[in-house]
């Protein structure tokens, strides 16, 4: 009896999972662009691939702080252009170092969580150093 529970249970939680809207970023002609030092980066729980995976903090070199969530679907590269998310198969943002110098293009996020919604997320990272 307790297996069938279990096991009910299990299926109402994982047939859930499907409804789950994923966040999606503004039109490309809103995003904007930044460049500067990473200041600070933190991983997130994220119930999907395409969800976002790390809040990053960039310092630019003239101006304000701009904090922003990285997503599984954001392209992150080196300065020589060679892909750090590994064809989506682990997190880039996560190899990038503190204090490295990076240019971000990013837009706010529509269609998110609470969390998420109205926040800016990262379309592509590229490592200027």
């Amino acid at each position: 009896m307790k297996k069938i529970v279990f096991a009910l249970i299990a299926v109402a939680f994982s047939g859930s999972l499907c409804f789950i809207s994923q966040p999606s970023l503004k039109a490309a002609d809103e995003a904007k662009t930044l460049a500067g030092k990473i200041e600070s980066k933190k991983m997130t729980m994220s119930r999907s691939p395409s969800g976002p995976y790390c809040k990053m903090t960039v310092a630019p070199d003239s101006g304000e702080k701009v904090e922003f969530f990285v997503m599984g679907t954001t392209s992150v590269t080196d300065a020589s252009g060679k892909d750090l998310n590994d064809g989506g198969k682990t997190h880039g943002a996560m190899l990038l170092k503190m204090g490295e110098r990076v240019e971000v293009k990013y837009s706010t996020i529509t269609d998110g969580s609470s969390i998420t919604n109205g926040k800016n997320g990262a379309e592509s990272i590229k490592a200027l150093d």
